[in-house]
């Protein structure tokens, strides 16, 4: 993580996936950067018809998000991560772990559906570049 921030460990996260922080303390100097909820979609508005290829778009364009606010994957300290099929969990885990290395803390939820009924996965994070 390029911010200066401490990990937090209660022991409940140790439950749920091996190097997840339960709290993620970040001092309040610098600017913090919220990307908003954001899927898998191509520049040209089509969703992938895979749902891999979908994942790897969604960080993609938190990628670009990211670099445009001048900041890095590497600068996420939160992210809030939903999909829609419990039986996409084991892809997309794969996909947010070669894209994600740095163990920010993090949210994974199942829902019904997202904004649109094409769309099968969305990401949204928070990061802070240091002062």
């Amino acid at each position: 993580m390029t911010t200066t921030s401490t990990r937090i460990h209660t022991g409940v996260g140790a439950h749920i996936a091996t190097g997840y922080a339960d709290a993620i303390a970040v001092p309040s100097a610098g600017t913090t950067i919220y990307v908003s909820g954001t899927p898998g979609l191509r520049e040209d508005g089509t969703t992938p018809e895979d749902f891999t290829e979908e994942a790897r778009q969604c960080w993609a364009n938190v990628e670009a998000a990211l670099t445009k606010a001048g900041a890095a994957l590497t600068d996420i300290v939160y992210m809030r991560q939903w999909l829609t099929s419990r039986d996409n969990v084991s892809a997309y885990m794969a996909v947010s772990g070669d894209v994600i290395r740095h163990r920010p803390a993090a949210m994974l939820t199942i829902v019904t559906g997202l904004v649109w009924p094409s769309i099968h996965v969305e990401v949204e994070v928070v990061a802070v570049l240091p002062a």
